[in-house]
């Protein structure tokens, strides 16, 4: 118990965007790219989690990620994670009208479960960024 007390809280350094962005009915599927500091000792694993995701203020859905990522020890950790966002009702019009905005601030909120070893411990996190949309950019 004293490894998960002595555990400092892993912090998304920069937030890059989307890619591989896809829509379905009540579902988006695509790959979070970012930069999270470890300022641990040890290797750290992000494990499968679920947290809410804001655009613009506005509840688009819940994003989970199905991967372990593994966090290298004191330092940061370029990350690209797939993830799939169950979406509230909705969310393909709010997308669409963002389209046209030149940038969008996304918000993550919940916890996400971490682990050092055989310690694992849920964290929560409140982390906002801007981002461009060319991601929402439809195609003929």
């Amino acid at each position: 118990m004293c490894a998960c007390a002595s555990l400092k809280q892993p912090k998304m350094v920069s937030f890059e965007g989307f890619s591989d962005f896809k829509m379905k009915p009540r579902e988006i599927s695509c790959t979070l790219s970012g930069n999270v500091l470890n300022p641990n000792k040890s290797k750290l694993k992000l494990h499968p989690s679920t947290v809410d995701v804001y655009i613009q203020q506005k509840k688009l859905g819940q994003l989970s990620n199905e991967e372990k990522i593994i966090l290298k020890r004191n330092g940061t950790t370029d990350i690209s994670v797939p993830v799939i966002a169950n979406t509230e009702k909705g969310a393909l019009i709010q997308l669409t009208t963002l389209s046209f905005k030149d940038s969008v601030e996304v918000k993550f909120v919940g916890e996400v479960k971490v682990g050092m070893g055989i310690f694992k411990k849920k964290i929560a996190i409140n982390e906002s960024f801007k981002t461009s949309t060319r991601f929402l950019k439809f195609k003929n």
